[in-house]
């Protein structure tokens, strides 16, 4: 495939979008072709290195921010039509209250989780916390003549360390794993909007 036909075919697959993104994107791919060309490669083969055209148009989009992605699909290229527009303020109640009902149960989702991880993350500070109070305890306890409950305390004081340092690792991984979810998440949603993009083409 030609580089103009190449760039054109992925242009009408990023109808909607803004075209400054657009021509950015296409900028960015021109270059790849360029320099390969630069290094001797054919521009057919250059171009047909870099993929399919449904190919690029996918990547270009999963690059970009949902609601850029969100908007051009909601958007459409010619225009609201007038019966379009009257469905849309008719349809309002419904459609808003189901929208807000979906974002409302994602982000509770999310605030529960979140939730989760910070309250572990307090369990361990509160342990490596207690711990070094109990450590000042116990040693002016034995200065002052404690014994027994001076010796008590700074056992408890190197479990309650060794409990901290224990679990700083499982709550790291919770919340790398709250981060990765959240990511995968964005891409699924990414990924739902570009096919609906696709069946409309």
């Amino acid at each position: 495939m030609k580089r103009n036909e190449f760039m054109e075919a992925v242009r009408k697959k990023l109808k909607g979008l803004s075209e400054e993104d657009i021509n950015k994107a296409l900028e960015f791919y021109d270059e790849i072709i360029n320099d390969k060309v630069e290094d001797g490669v054919p521009e057919d083969e250059a171009v047909d290195a870099l993929g399919t055209p449904d190919e690029i148009a996918e990547q270009i989009m999963m690059g970009m921010s949902l609601p850029k992605l969100v908007k051009a699909k909601a958007k459409p290229s010619g225009g609201f039509k007038a019966w379009e527009i009257v469905l849309l303020i008719l349809g309002f109640p419904l459609w808003f209250s189901l929208l807000v009902a979906a974002a409302s149960v994602v982000f509770a989702f999310f605030i529960v989780i979140l939730s989760l991880v910070i309250a572990f993350f307090a369990v361990v500070i509160s342990f490596g916390f207690g711990g070094l109070v109990l450590i000042a305890a116990g040693f002016m306890s034995l200065i002052t003549g404690g014994g027994v409950s001076a010796i008590y305390q700074l056992g408890v004081a190197l479990m309650l360390i060794g409990l901290a340092v224990l679990l700083f690792t499982p709550a790291k991984a919770m919340a790398l794993w709250m981060v990765e979810m959240c990511k995968k998440f964005g891409r699924w949603v990414k990924l739902k909007v570009i096919n609906m993009r696709k069946k409309g083409e």
